[in-house]
C-alpha cells in the first residue's frame, strides 16, 4: 500500500513535467493566433486588395428615418465595421494568457523574454489600430452614440492588458543582466619597480 501511495505523487510530477515542456509552445501558439487576428482586422481596416466593400447602411421601410445624409468617407466605413474586431476577447486575452503561461505557470521557461516582448508588440499594434478605427468610426456616424463608450471602455482594458504585459517585462525576473566589471586594483607601484 505504501509503494502505491509513493508511485502516485512520482507519476504526477512526471506528468506535470510534460505539461510545464507545453507552456512555450503553447504561449507562442497563442500569441501567433492572435497576430493572425490582427492581421486580418487590419487588413480589412486599410481595404487591402481581396478585402470585401463596405458600404453605408441603408434604411429599411418601418425603421427610424436616418437624419439627413452626412459625407462619409470609406475608411469611416471600415473603421466602423472592423473596430470591434481589436478589441474581441480573444485579441486582448490570448497574448495575456500567453505572458502568464511563460511567467507565472511553473516559472520562467527558456525564451519567457522574447515571448512577453512579442506580446507587448502585438498589444501595442492592437492598441493603435483600435484608437485609429474607433476615431475613425466616429466619423461614419453609423453606429449609436453609446457605441463609442463601450468601445473606449474596451481599449481602456487593452490598455491596462499592455501595462501588465510592460509590468512584467521590467520586472526583476526578466531583465537582462547587466555586465559585472571588477575594479582591479592598480599595480602601478610594481610597474615601476621592474623597469629599474
Amino acid at each position: 500500500m505504501d509503494d502505491q501511495r509513493q508511485e502516485a505523487p512520482l507519476g504526477t510530477a512526471q506528468s506535470w513535467d510534460s505539461a510545464r515542456r507545453l507552456r512555450e509552445p503553447v504561449a507562442w501558439a497563442l500569441l501567433v493566433l492572435t497576430a493572425i487576428g490582427l492581421l486580418i482586422g487590419a487588413w480589412l481596416l486599410f481595404g487591402m486588395p481581396g478585402s470585401p466593400p463596405i458600404t453605408a447602411p441603408v434604411a429599411t421601410p418601418g425603421s427610424v428615418p436616418a437624419p439627413a445624409p452626412v459625407p462619409v468617407t470609406t475608411f469611416a466605413l471600415r473603421a466602423a465595421a472592423v473596430a470591434p474586431q481589436f478589441v474581441a476577447d480573444g485579441i486582448f486575452s490570448l497574448p495575456i494568457v500567453a505572458v502568464i503561461l511563460v511567467a507565472f505557470a511553473g516559472g520562467l521557461t527558456d525564451r519567457a523574454r522574447q515571448v512577453v516582448q512579442t506580446a507587448i508588440t502585438i498589444q501595442a499594434v492592437t492598441l493603435g489600430l483600435g484608437v485609429l478605427s474607433w476615431v475613425g468610426a466616429m466619423s461614419a456616424h453609423v453606429r449609436p452614440g453609446i457605441w463609442f463608450i463601450a468601445e473606449a471602455r474596451a481599449l481602456a482594458i487593452v490598455a491596462v492588458g499592455l501595462i501588465f504585459t510592460a509590468a512584467v517585462r521590467r520586472s526583476q525576473a526578466l531583465r537582462v543582466p547587466m555586465p559585472q566589471f571588477q575594479d582591479f586594483p592598480e599595480d602601478d607601484e610594481d610597474f615601476g619597480e621592474e623597469e629599474d
